[in-house]
């Protein structure tokens, strides 16, 4: 989903990525795994109880998931190559929450829960893009009016899940060779020196 065509008008620098994004992941499957701060091991045992969990409740509102996501929830193996320096971690919401003419799912956190990272659907699930927030919000968790919730809320990160996945890989990758000395993502430099920006 283009900023122009979400409710959204916070939006970071959306920069060229050298990856093929085709939804098959081919491009994360051959890049090293990891051991230490993966985005998967948190909350391994409960990811496939809350995604499908996320997709009973979209399907009661008559939309989907994006195939992509869930396909790489469902892959645990992938989760290994994807690594945070911050320590995020997939925590998927059981439930969507209408907003804005259209839909969030909460599927990622910081390590202190000050950021948040959501799916946002349009009101048919045909389109999506990935937004974020410093506020915590749950459908099945609501200590607030949802009159409350405001666009300026949230900001896009990027314009569909796999680019997330692939921006956020090469922005912590680069941060973890400069501070542990490990060998930085296998991409052109012009890429390394774009997002060491």
């Amino acid at each position: 989903m283009q900023p122009e065509d979400s409710p959204f008008s916070n939006t970071t620098d959306l920069k060229e990525l050298p990856q093929t994004l085709n939804g098959t992941f081919k491009w994360l499957i051959e890049s090293p795994i990891h051991d230490l701060c993966t985005i998967g091991d948190e909350c391994a045992k409960k990811l496939p109880v809350q995604l499908n969990s996320a997709i009973n409740s979209a399907e009661k509102h008559e939309i989907q998931l994006p195939p992509e996501f869930v396909t790489f929830i469902r892959t645990p193996a992938w989760h290994k190559h994807l690594r945070s320096v911050t320590a995020c971690y997939l925590n998927i919401a059981s439930s969507v929450l209408s907003f804005a003419n259209g839909y969030l799912l909460r599927f990622l956190h910081d390590q202190q829960d000050c950021a948040f990272w959501y799916l946002y659907l349009n009101a048919d699930g045909t389109d999506h893009c990935v937004v974020t927030s410093y506020e915590f919000f749950d459908a099945n968790n609501m200590d607030y009016e949802i009159s409350e919730l405001k666009e300026t809320d949230f900001q896009i990160q990027e314009t569909s899940f796999e680019r997330f996945l692939a921006k956020f890989w090469i922005e912590n990758e680069i941060l973890f060779a400069e501070y542990d000395e490990t060998d930085p993502p296998d991409i052109e430099d012009k890429f390394l020196k774009l997002y060491a920006q």
